[in-house]
């Protein structure tokens, strides 16, 4: 009988040790070799020797590995397959044992290809025959990453060869193509690369960075290069700034500033009146320049009368005393002097109305002051037309001092004519002094002499209502 011819095992072999010497040859340098042990399961598909009369069959293949260099890897395999006999039930029952040796042509973890060349023992068993056989493997495949540095997908093609001379009468040897599909798992966590050590190089020590303004702090990692010698600074090689006001501390004068406050150049709180208090404390920030002010920055008021001393006309009032406006104690008669009219009329003149505002503000301060708008003229003319000429002065007095905001129930309007004169009606100069408007005041309190509803008041009697 005449046999089919076998594949030329020598030159598969040799072929095999010639792609694994060009892979040599070849050889590139792995950035990072992952040297972990592996596991490596795998599902196979079996093309039998055509001698074998078998059909093609699925076998297993469990490997573990580990890589020895940069391009080579290390693996023991198992292997187990059943090969159904074309013209019987029985099968060819195998279990192997081999290495073998992977080579690998680059080791990206996207596509990794290799060559493979091994050898091991194969246990064949047939109906009435067992043998254990030698065995060699050649072929090549490729892995690819399915999980960084966790999984793998591998397949590799691969032809078989053992020496059976049991199995199959007058055959010696069999060949078998297989394709193994499976997965490479690493054991275990990755080791962290070691820095590369040049070999017998001196140690040289590390240059130092450069700090240019020597504050501590690294040019590199320095955002404030020429702090001044000497100062502190911060982690980024700035100045501190301890009270948080924008001046550093070197330049800060008033380095304990008051959160938030507002601070001039030197870091110091502004005083914006220079009175001397600062504006955080100061309770009157606009006190004029050169006034002497207390420790809450306001205008000192040496006899308490109410008056800031910078407006006090009468700076020595008595205390108690009711004053006016420019500090001085009010009298029981007022002379309003500067309001005038025109001629034969009550029409005030413009230049009254300062002297009138004064007053206003003077009787609207005090609510318990009462007051008599007195109007007076020289003894010219006819005595009645003149107590009526005065009479109309003293209301438009009066309504004035109402319309600057004092209370009309606090006055009362009354003209006198030429009944009372203060000076000589036969000089020019004292019937100007007589042609006059007078405010007769008193305090709550002083009861009238006269029926209240009249309450009339001449200086001598507003004096004795005074001192009692």
């Amino acid at each position: 009988m005449r046999y089919p011819r076998k594949p030329n095992v020598r030159k598969i072999l040799v072929s095999g040790l010639a792609v694994s010497t060009i892979a040599l040859a070849s050889h590139a340098h792995a950035a990072d070799l992952d040297d972990r042990w592996y596991i490596a399961p795998a599902l196979s598909y079996i093309k039998p020797d055509k001698d074998r009369n078998a059909d093609n069959s699925p076998g297993l293949q469990l490997g573990i590995g580990k890589p020895v260099s940069e391009s080579w890897n290390i693996e023991g395999n198992i292997v187990a397959d059943n090969l159904d006999m074309k013209n019987s039930s029985n099968e060819f029952r195998q279990r192997g044992l081999g290495i073998d040796g992977l080579y690998f042509f680059n080791r990206d973890a996207a596509f990794a290809p290799y060559a493979l060349l091994g050898a091991g023992a194969l246990r064949t068993s047939v109906p009435g025959e067992k043998s254990t056989n030698p065995m060699a493997n050649v072929g090549l495949g490729f892995m690819t990453s399915l999980i960084d540095d966790a999984l793998a997908l591998r397949a590799d093609v691969r032809y078989r060869w053992d020496k059976d001379d049991k199995s199959v009468a007058n055959q010696s040897n069999f060949g078998d193509w297989i394709l193994n599909l499976g997965l490479s798992i690493p054991l275990g966590a990755k080791a962290k690369a070691a820095a590369p050590v040049a070999a017998a190089a001196p140690v040289m020590a590390a240059p130092k960075p450069a700090d240019s303004d020597g504050d501590g702090v690294v040019d590199s990692e320095d955002r404030c290069p020429n702090t001044p010698a000497g100062a502190k600074v911060n982690a980024q090689g700035c100045e501190l700034d301890s009270d948080g006001d924008g001046v550093v501390d070197s330049k800060d004068r008033c380095p304990n500033t008051p959160a938030g406050a507002k601070v001039n150049a030197d870091g110091c709180e502004l005083d914006g009146d220079g009175d001397g208090v600062v504006d955080s404390k100061d309770r009157c920030p606009d006190s004029p320049a050169g006034a002497k002010v207390n420790a809450d920055g306001c205008e000192l008021d040496s006899d308490g009368d109410g008056v800031v001393d910078s407006k006090d006309s009468c700076p020595d009032s008595k205390a108690g005393a009711k004053v006016d406006d420019k500090g001085c104690e009010i009298a029981g008669v007022i002379a309003l002097k500067g309001v005038s009219f025109a001629t034969n009329s009550a029409k005030l003149t413009p230049d009254s109305l300062a002297v009138l505002d004064e007053a206003a503000a003077t009787l609207a301060k005090h609510s318990d002051i009462k007051a008599e708008v007195a109007g007076h003229t020289d003894n010219r003319g006819v005595a009645a037309k003149n107590k009526k000429l005065s009479q109309q002065r003293a209301e438009a007095v009066m309504h004035y001092l109402v319309s600057k905001g004092v209370n009309a129930a606090n006055l009362t309007a009354k003209g006198y004519g030429q009944e009372d004169p203060v000076a000589d009606n036969k000089t020019e100069e004292g019937r100007a002094a007589n042609r006059r408007v007078e405010l007769s005041v008193r305090f709550s309190g002083c009861r009238a002499r006269r029926n209240d509803a009249e309450w009339l008041f001449h200086s001598k009697e507003l004096q004795r209502c005074h001192a009692h």
